[in-house]
């Protein structure tokens, strides 16, 4: 992921004590924002009137910084952080200190009123530079935003075939893919499943075997694969294709169609791939896979696609399960990988989803046309071999949340929200929020 590009200003009125402590706070957030690897553009002017505010705000927008870090180091009036918003382009943080003399909280309290009652995405925290909380929030929401203004766009690859058709709107596109388009700066690029069949069928054999001797030093194959050496190298292949079909296209993620008749395909693969940082997702799902892409680029860690399998309410259980494809790090252990044989050379990867304190079970869908996002956190409690296998030892994921001891299937139905689901790793609350707000993205029921 690119650095987040960050600028830091520090403004008051020169009417109120608190201005000499401006040289310091702004050193010291300098120093703590590019420890977190931020590429920081220092403001050493004290911005207390609306002229400074034009300047600072030309030279942010020309530095290309996507996050600005307002320290109210006094009261300072609403115009100030307005014109430096309007005129760099960027999204503003707001830091209240605290200090009572300086009445710092009470303008960021006043700033954000305005900025929330005007839908305008925002963030602060209060505090000091020297706090760890406040650097973490500040990091966090500059990566956030660093993502959703990326300078070109996500390219996730559609794989399958696509007749071409008419009703209304485009031929070769469908109007939701236009939506994803302009939702999220997604773009979508259609790619013939035989363009990928053909990749797969000129790969070296000498390049597939080179790739499967490297995964199976980094540990990546079951113990009971080993002896499917025809399968592992089919996988190897599909690999290898994929990152043509990535560098051909500069896709950032991509989905295929394998289902039905494609059954087995590129599973392994896609478990390869989504430990090396790429989303392969295997039933076509644009919107899934474009938000596991968000997740990967925001975590660094894969995601799981999954439907609801079942349902303890009793226990607050929820079961999430899929076909295997999912990156083979969500297991406890290689031990309890399963690479199931599908076809000559098909395959299906199917473990438990290991033990997780936090975790995250993610709806993207449109509610009533509305794009909506929903983030349960919740406890991932993994399973012991009998039980996954008495639950049809697929890939899945037992999670656990107080909001499950509800009729979760009537809740999720009564939403409109789709059957797939993401399941990530880490309580990605706050985060998917921020991501969603700053793409008008409704949030919640």
């Amino acid at each position: 992921m690119v650095a987040p590009r960050v600028g830091i200003v520090v403004t008051g009125n020169v009417a109120e004590s608190g201005l000499e402590r401006a040289d310091g706070l702004r050193k010291e957030l300098k120093a703590a924002l590019e420890s977190r690897d931020m590429e920081v553009e220092l403001e050493t002017e004290t911005v207390t009137d609306d002229a400074a505010a034009l300047r600072v705000g030309k030279r942010f927008r020309e530095a290309k910084a996507d996050t600005v870090v307002v320290v109210n180091a006094t009261w300072t009036r609403d115009t100030i952080p307005y014109l430096m918003m309007k005129e760099s382009g960027a999204v503003l943080f707001l830091l209240g200190l605290p200090f009572p003399e300086t009445y710092s909280l009470a303008s960021v309290h006043h700033l954000a009123g305005l900025l929330t009652n005007r839908k305008i995405p925002f963030k602060y925290a209060y505090g000091l530079p020297s706090d760890e909380a406040v650097i973490d929030a500040i990091a966090r929401y500059a990566n956030v935003v660093t993502l959703t203004r990326r300078e070109t766009p996500l390219k996730v690859g559609l794989i399958g075939s696509r007749p071409t058709w008419r009703a209304f709107g485009p031929q070769d596109m469908t109007e939701g893919e236009w939506d994803l388009d302009e939702l999220l700066g997604t773009t979508v690029v259609h790619i013939e499943m035989d363009e990928f069949c053909d990749a797969a069928a000129r790969v070296d054999a000498s390049c597939q075997q080179e790739l499967l001797d490297r995964i199976k030093k980094e540990g990546r194959v079951p113990a009971s694969a080993l002896r499917e050496e025809k399968r592992l190298l089919k996988a190897a292949a599909e690999y290898l294709a994929i990152r043509e079909l990535q560098q051909k296209y500069l896709l950032g993620a991509a989905t295929i169609e394998t289902y039905p008749y494609a059954w087995g395909i590129a599973n392994l693969a896609a478990a390869w791939l989504a430990d090396d940082g790429f989303v392969l997702e295997t039933e076509g799902d644009l919107v899934r896979t474009s938000l596991m892409a968000i997740i990967s680029q925001l975590t660094s860690r894969p995601s799981m696609l999954g439907e609801l399998a079942h349902i303890d309410r009793e226990n607050g259980l929820v079961y999430v399960g899929h076909a295997g494809s999912a990156g083979m790090s969500l297991a406890e252990s290689m031990d309890d990988v399963t690479i199931a044989g599908e076809g000559e050379s098909g395959s299906f990867v199917q473990f438990p989803i290991k033990k997780m304190a936090e975790a995250s079970l993610i709806a993207f869908w449109k509610q009533c046309g509305t794009p909506s996002l929903l983030v349960v956190p919740c406890e991932s409690l993994g399973m012991e071999s009998e039980e996954w296998q008495a639950m049809g030892a697929v890939s899945l994921a037992k999670l656990r949340a107080d909001s499950f001891r509800e009729d979760v299937l009537d809740f999720l139905i009564s939403l409109g929200v789709e059957h797939h689901v993401v399941v990530s790793q880490g309580n990605l609350t706050e985060d998917l929020t921020d991501w969603a707000r700053l793409h008008g993205i409704k949030v919640g029921a």
